[in-house]
């Protein structure tokens, strides 16, 4: 069966996952994870805070899987923060939309029926119009999926770790609030989408 392809369109899912210490879990997937460069930008751009160099060095040193791809909404905004310009809110989903509409995008990777999961966090990412072929997935809804389907032991330990970091290094703004506890959200593709490890 061909895996799908995982795109990531929101920053919160790779901060959530470092938080937790559990990066580790994208790799399990065994699928092509596509991180949109806006997004890439945004984790990776304090190099002196440890979650930056941390997630940097997980994508760097994993690529494959770890694809960024480069959008017109991501150049933009780079070329907005060199005339010192603050970041723009919600540029890693424009830039998903960029990356998805672009015919040089996404299409380079499926075919019009083949499914596209994008994991994300920000609940503003539901309110665009669907295309029949993508399930969305949150990280909460990842990591149930993973538990059920034997990948790993505990969602909640996971998401104990991601609200409420014991490791030295995560401060205390990293603590997570998750909207869509307990069970988090999977929504499958109109035309039908499943994964199993």
């Amino acid at each position: 069966m061909k895996r799908c392809v995982l795109v990531i369109p929101d920053a919160g899912p790779l901060n959530s996952l470092w938080v937790a210490d559990r990066l580790d879990l994208l790799l399990r997937l065994s699928m092509p994870i596509v991180v949109v460069d806006a997004v890439y930008d945004e984790v990776t751009s304090d190099l002196r805070y440890p979650k930056d160099a941390a997630v940097k060095a997980f994508i760097d040193g994993h690529s494959p899987p770890f694809v960024i791809e480069q959008t017109d909404v991501g150049a933009y905004e780079r070329e907005r923060r060199r005339a010192g310009e603050p970041p723009k809110r919600n540029i890693g989903e424009l830039a998903m939309m960029d990356f998805i509409s672009d015919a040089g995008g996404v299409r380079r990777y499926l075919e019009s029926s083949d499914p596209l999961l994008v994991l994300f966090e920000d609940r503003g990412l539901r309110v665009f119009r669907k295309p029949p072929n993508m399930h969305l997935l949150s990280t909460v809804g990842l990591l149930r999926g993973m538990e059920k389907a034997g990948v790993i032991r505990s969602a909640d330990a996971v998401i104990q770790e991601m609200t409420n970091p014991t490791k030295s290094d995560r401060r205390p703004q990293d603590r997570r609030a998750f909207a869509d506890l307990p069970a988090g959200i999977d929504e499958p593709a109109d035309i039908g989408s499943h994964w199993s490890p």
